[in-house]
């Protein structure tokens, strides 16, 4: 009995040795390590971390291994080119980060900002076609201020989109599908229908398509993708089959300049297209098959949620989204 009573003591003060060494590695952890860490999670890599905290890759390197040595586990493995968290690390970015989120979003929110007064500029990411329709909207908006907001077109990619907004490369993203990740809000803006679009002297397709011309006219298509799909099978209710390409185009504008010269035809947000019909000779008819309108969303970082001057950028696109995207 004696022996049983010191053998359960000795593993007690194993534990309790354990417990104060675990403690102490705690208390005097650098939270430091930690930001580094969940970006390095958010990245897949080291390079792309250490250029958004504006440090050495070095520098970001040993800050993991630091973490590692505290931690005792392993938090990284490597994945071809990149780098992707443990279960264990996986498991410390998703308690970790959305604290840091909202430390980050308290310090921002106590922030003033005035656009009156601040030389702030803002860059956004959006598709030629919103970029066309709200840019005199916004020229007018700004006009009495100092601030500035700037235009990009977007990457065709949607992680070059996501990763530049995740860097602060650019404060807002305009797209037609929202975002998966939690590290990413997003809010409807406005949305768009999508018209057929054909030269006026078509020689089979005149007031009208059928479906059967549809599908068997040459396709000038539009180089977007999101989830390995175009447009058409996103705004389509039903799946579509395969389309003779004719020509792939970056632009929207030079899809619809090569529909005026051939007999291939394709599909645009009407309101875009409209702007542009009567100088291309072009007919804008209805899809022949059922369709929903293209839904535009902004999107931001949810760090980036309390953020005045984000909170008044965002506020002021939804606000000209809704005055550029009124029916008519």
């Amino acid at each position: 009995m004696v022996i049983i009573y010191s053998q359960c003591k000795c593993i007690d003060d194993k534990g309790k040795h354990m417990n104060d060494e675990l403690s102490h590695k705690l208390s005097t952890l650098d939270l430091n390590l930690l930001r580094v860490f969940c970006v390095v999670c958010q990245q897949s890599s080291i390079t792309r971390a250490a250029e958004q905290l504006a440090l050495t890759q070095s520098s970001v390197s040993n800050a993991i291994n630091r973490l590692k040595i505290a931690l005792d586990c392993e938090l990284f493995i490597r994945i071809g080119r990149g780098i992707e968290p443990t279960a264990t690390g996986l498991y410390i970015f998703n308690s970790v980060q959305p604290m840091l989120d909202a430390i980050e979003q308290t310090l921002m929110g106590i922030s003033e900002f005035d656009p009156y007064t601040s030389s702030r500029v803002f860059t956004i990411y959006a598709n030629e076609a919103v970029i066309d329709l709200l840019q005199p909207h916004l020229d007018k908006a700004l006009a009495q201020l100092t601030v500035r907001v700037v235009f990009r077109n977007s990457p065709v990619h949607e992680d070059d989109q996501y990763q530049d907004l995740q860097m602060q490369k650019i404060d807002l993203l305009i797209d037609i599908v929202p975002p998966k990740l939690k590290t990413f809000r997003f809010q409807k803006v406005a949305q768009e229908r999508i018209i057929c679009v054909v030269r006026q002297q078509h020689p089979q397709i005149h007031n009208s398509v059928s479906r059967e011309d549809y599908f068997a006219a040459e396709h000038v298509m539009y180089r977007f993708h999101r989830d390995n799909m175009r447009v058409a099978d996103i705004i389509s209710n039903e799946p579509l089959p395969q389309r003779t390409l004719y020509c792939e185009q970056s632009s929207i504008l030079s899809m619809l300049s090569l529909i005026s010269k051939s007999n291939a035809i394709g599909i645009a947000p009407y309101a875009f297209s409209q702007s542009y019909a009567q100088l291309f000779n072009l007919n804008l008819l209805e899809l022949p098959f059922e369709t929903r309108p293209i839904e535009l969303f902004s999107i931001w970082p949810s760090k980036h949620s309390q953020d005045k001057s984000c909170i008044w950028l965002r506020q002021t696109i939804e606000t000209l989204m809704k005055e550029a995207y009124k029916p008519s």
